[in-house]
């Protein structure tokens, strides 16, 4: 496993020698094997620290800090326990979620960390594609998990099966501790995990793998395309007027991120669809778009209709 995990850093550019890490430690298995694995890579020289977010969600959340925190002693890796209030909203995990890595990037500046590095292994990026797959995702939603992000959180274990990462940390009796929500059936991926998943492998042994080749495949795709899309449109600040061109795929993603930037908004995809179809179309706050052939235009009406609607030929 520490083979694999050097090759993912180094092939994916995630570190470089001598970085100052905060290892994101939940006091789960993955991250566990996270801190033990980075830790014993001899070349790279990183300067490695723990941190691990008590949420305060359920009951026994502080005892996973504190098997984090002995996992870091017993390594002799510093250790830091952060606490968030998750806000109110439609989604505890993603609030949750928003404030742990908002925790995790104040806790690196503070240190003077250069990246943050978390646990996510390939099944879990194997299960980010097949849930985006099954909600009609388009090619920049099929790239999935982020081995690296522009604000520093990197995921040296993304190559990695999770069955090695268990393998690991029972191999060294590193501590951690079960997150019940991971067998709770009322979340998808948990669903995905334990019915979907291995319904396909039955099909193929190596779906996994495939969703995850896909997944790098989509995101090289989606980076080019950004690229070709900036070098057309430009600055958008303030342009209610485009026009379209080139190949469909770069039309197409000019459109969304002309709109999104206009309604400030991610765009749905039944509004990108209908100003590729109708001549006339409702968007949110009082934006009606025009299209003239290849040409959209966008006025903002006070007297709002309701329904977007088809230009009389």
């Amino acid at each position: 496993m520490l083979a694999r995990v050097r090759r993912t850093i180094e092939e994916r550019a995630l570190l470089g020698r001598g970085a100052r890490v905060v290892v994101a430690c939940s006091g789960g298995p993955d991250s566990a094997a996270l801190l033990h694995v980075l830790g014993r890579l001899d070349g790279l020289d990183l300067r490695l620290s723990a941190a691990s977010v008590d949420h305060g969600l359920r009951e026994g959340s502080a005892a996973d800090v504190a098997v984090a925190r002995a996992l870091a002693e017993r390594l002799e890796v510093p250790f830091a326990a952060l606490a968030v209030d998750v806000g109110a909203g439609a989604s505890v995990q993603a609030q949750a979620r928003a404030a742990r890595y908002e925790a995790l990037r104040a806790h690196a500046r503070d240190v003077g960390a250069h990246a943050i590095a978390v646990g996510h292994t390939l099944d879990d990026q194997a299960e980010t594609v097949l849930s985006r797959l099954l909600r009609g995702a388009a090619v920049s939603g099929l790239s999935g998990i982020a081995p690296a992000r522009a604000d520093g959180v990197v995921r040296p274990l993304i190559d990695c099966r999770r069955e090695a990462v268990r393998a690991h940390v029972a191999r060294f009796d590193l501590p951690h501790v079960a997150d019940p929500s991971n067998a709770d059936r009322r979340f998808e991926r948990v669903r995905l995990r334990e019915a979907l998943l291995p319904a396909l492998a039955e099909e193929d042994p190596n779906v996994a793998i495939h969703l995850a080749a896909l997944a790098d495949e989509a995101r090289e795709i989606a980076s080019w395309l950004d690229a070709e899309v900036t070098e057309r449109l430009g600055d958008l600040a303030g342009r209610t007027e485009i026009t379209l061109g080139g190949a469909p795929p770069i039309r197409a993603q000019m459109l969304k991120r002309w709109l999104e930037r206009l309604i400030g908004r991610p765009a749905k995809r039944a509004h990108l669809e209908a100003l590729r179809r109708d001549g006339e179309v409702l968007l949110p706050d009082g934006w009606i778009v025009r299209r003239e052939g290849s040409t959209l235009r966008a006025v903002r009406s006070l007297a709002r209709p309701t329904r977007s609607r088809r230009r009389e030929e």
